[in-house]
């Protein structure tokens, strides 16, 4: 039975993050293969696609720039929320001060239903965009409704006192907002041709947008007619929510022009998750290709010692040459649209994916392996297409030989002062650098011990040994201290985190929790205006371009 789980890709076992090897409980093994469908000893041949044995497109020579959660970025004319304006001003003001990239959060559609999810890693697609950061002022149209939205502006504002973002309230006052100018003008210059382009996957989307504002998005309990796209008993439906499907394409369209235009300000690096939402537009629209029954996550580790269930549905890696690896090119091809650069979340799932099957914990948990050969071929094929350099979170418990893998093809890996034993002159030069990432602590969270997971607070030894610090310093002077040593390092690219440079305590996403923090939830305590003249902003910007870090994004 073992000889057959390793032919189907279920690895035995697992080196645990204290060096002892963890055996996959035949339960484990059992439901994974049950999942896959594997009713014979062998598993199906796979077709691959001839692509060329070419790297990714290349990265900056020596340059730096923010990370950002772009809901946590308000400006005084957001509305409760942080926008694509927004992005576009910092960019242009990043870039004045020697930046040349910016990091975002995962961009990816949400349902258009209450409670709506704040998650920017368990989106509804990882293809189309979450219409939250439009900036409703800047849509065509917008002019002609000046009126009736003023009292919406002004609810939505509002939102701006309380830093807990209100994302119900926020995603009613916006959606009322796009209602009134949809109306008044329809059929922008330029929708046409970008509802061609997109074809049968927007209208699919924008389709199932518009039942489940009927039926809500468990779309396993909706009737049966409805349960798949694309086929003939859908059509009906189709017919008769046609207005609000064009509503739903408009959005997108509309979003996509925003972020470009922001792209033009400064380089973008988008996030690629790696999955989605359980009760999502991608999982309705590939439920052929998911594995039933099973959930992707994380084994223990330092970090997180109960290990990490993400509740997303995992790809059967046999099945995804029949949709000729289409959800994977769909995502890289959207993350790499009017961006400089991607960034491949978990990257590891590339090589092996962590299935947690229904009824278990994470720690009961299995590696299964991916096609990584196949995979890398086509993340470089869409990163040279789109001339968008590829920057792997290789974090964790990452073998040596996927970062092999990865630095052949051309990825930059990612180095992290909370989890380098070196200084950042010895790190890798083809890497990014930077203190911590959306779930690991603040340099504020660590210095002043007021991080909730205790067990980390031996992180502050690193800033201690890095800074030489005394206790007394504030938190915002560690920061710059850290970054300034991160910008003399070999990394290319540096990437400073924004609630570091502001002192912020909470970090955005404490995984393993729900309810206990205010994941995804948070806004910056200061804003956009105040930002741009923040003394540890400004002191990082100067440690940068004091280290020769290069506003151009020149290739080397």
């Amino acid at each position: 039975m073992l000889d057959r789980a390793g032919h189907w890709g279920i690895l035995p076992a697992y080196h645990g993050w204290q060096g002892d090897l963890v055996e996959t409980p035949p339960a484990t093994r059992d439901a994974i293969l049950a999942a896959m469908g594997a009713t014979s000893d062998r598993p199906p041949r796979v077709r691959r696609p001839k692509l060329p044995n070419e790297p990714c497109a290349p990265p900056p020579e020596r340059s730096w720039g923010w990370a950002i959660q772009l809901y946590a970025l308000r400006s005084q004319q957001s509305w409760g929320i942080g926008d694509l304006a927004d992005l576009r001003r910092l960019g242009r003001w990043s870039r004045s001060r020697g930046a040349s990239i910016m990091l975002l959060n995962p961009l990816g559609a949400q349902t258009p239903t209450l409670p709506y999810q704040p998650s920017p890693y368990y989106a509804s697609s990882r293809r189309f965009r979450n219409v939250l950061y439009l900036r409703i002022e800047e849509i065509e149209g917008a002019e002609q409704c000046e009126v009736a939205l003023q009292p919406v502006r002004a609810a939505a504002q509002a939102l701006n006192q309380q830093r807990l973002i209100d994302y119900d309230k926020v995603f009613e006052l916006k959606t009322k907002a796009l209602e009134l100018i949809f109306d008044a003008a329809p059929e922008p210059q330029g929708l046409a041709a970008f509802v061609r382009r997109h074809g049968a996957p927007l209208r699919d989307f924008a389709t199932f947008n518009a039942i489940t504002e009927e039926r809500g998005p468990a779309w396993r309990s909706w009737p049966g007619y409805l349960r798949r796209a694309g086929t003939d008993a859908i059509e009906p439906s189709r017919r008769r929510l046609a207005g609000r499907i064009a509503f739903h394409e408009w959005q997108q369209f509309h979003i996509d022009r925003q972020l470009a235009r922001a792209a033009r300000e400064i380089g973008i690096v988008t996030d690629v998750p790696i999955g989605f939402a359980s009760d999502s537009f991608d999982a309705w629209r590939w439920q052929d290709l998911l594995a039933p029954d099973m959930r992707v996550g994380a084994p223990p580790d330092e970090f997180f010692r109960d290990g990490q269930d993400w509740g997303c549905p995992a790809f059967n890696p046999w099945k995804l040459s029949d949709a000729r690896w289409e959800p994977f090119v769909e995502a890289i091809r959207s993350a790499a649209a009017h961006s400089a650069g991607v960034r491949l979340d978990h990257v590891m799932g590339l090589f092996r994916l962590f299935w947690i099957p229904d009824g278990m914990t994470a720690a009961q948990g299995a590696y299964v392996r991916y096609p990584a050969t196949t995979l890398l071929a086509l993340l470089a094929n869409e990163s040279r297409r789109a001339n968008a350099f590829v920057v792997g979170e290789d974090l964790g418990l990452v073998p040596p030989t996927v970062r092999k893998h990865l630095r052949r093809r051309g990825s930059l890996s990612y180095r992290l002062l909370w989890f380098e034993s070196s200084e950042p002159m010895s790190w890798p030069r083809d890497a990014v650098a930077a203190v911590g990432t959306h779930d690991l602590p603040t340099v504020a969270g660590i210095w002043t011990r007021r991080e909730p997971e205790h067990r980390l607070h031996h992180l502050r030894d690193k800033l201690v040994s890095m800074t030489g610090l005394p206790d007394e310093t504030a938190p915002v002077d560690v920061a710059v201290a850290a970054y300034t040593a991160l910008a003399r390092g070999r990394p290319r690219i540096v990437l400073a985190s924004l609630e570091d440079a502001l002192g912020v305590v909470e970090r955005p996403n404490v995984p393993g929790t729900t309810t206990e923090f205010p994941n995804w939830r948070l806004a910056l305590p200061s804003s956009l205006e105040e930002i741009e003249g923040a003394d540890g902003v400004n002191r990082i910007a100067d440690a940068m371009n004091a280290a020769g870090r290069s506003a151009n994004l020149s290739h080397a």
